[in-house]
């Protein structure tokens, strides 16, 4: 029995290889949001020659059939979600963290929008992560093991 990965991957007209396996199975792993840069230092810890091109196109064929979300960042370099269920994001403006966020309800787009149809929604929030929170007012830093009593 094929698994979803490999039933998506064909049903699209990719090929499955160990690579682009090894990508997807990196981001369903990590909550830390990578770039494209960042999989690929992770990946050729399996695969050591494996190029960036390689783990370029494995990302752009993961988030076609719908297994990756692409955050997409103005001037920055584009992040990368395993989890594509429903979901906000969280971006610390001062270190560029990027958290999931829960979604109790899907926000409503009803207005202005006859005649389209919406495909995705991306709900995003900026503001201070706690290490940068305390770092701008003056605060000690947090404890190592990131004590959230401490906070």
């Amino acid at each position: 029995m094929e698994r979803p990965i490999e039933e998506r991957l064909r049903r699209a007209g990719y090929r499955v290889t160990r690579q682009r396996t090894a990508v997807y199975e990196y981001l369903i792993s990590t909550k830390s949001h990578p770039t494209v840069e960042q999989v690929h230092d992770a990946v050729r810890e399996r695969f050591p020659h494996i190029s960036l091109a390689t783990v370029y196109n494995a990302v752009d064929s993961l988030v076609d059939v719908g297994l990756v979300r692409r955050i997409n960042r103005a001037a920055s370099s584009a992040r990368y979600d395993g989890d594509v269920g429903d979901h906000a994001h969280f971006r610390c403006v001062v270190c560029d963290q990027l958290r999931d966020v829960s979604m109790h309800t899907n926000p409503s787009a009803d207005d202005g929008l006859d005649g389209c149809e919406i495909i995705s929604t991306n709900v995003e929030f900026f503001g201070y992560c706690p290490r940068c929170r305390r770092d701008r007012l003056g605060l000690p830093p947090l404890p190592e093991n990131n004590d959230r009593r401490a906070l």
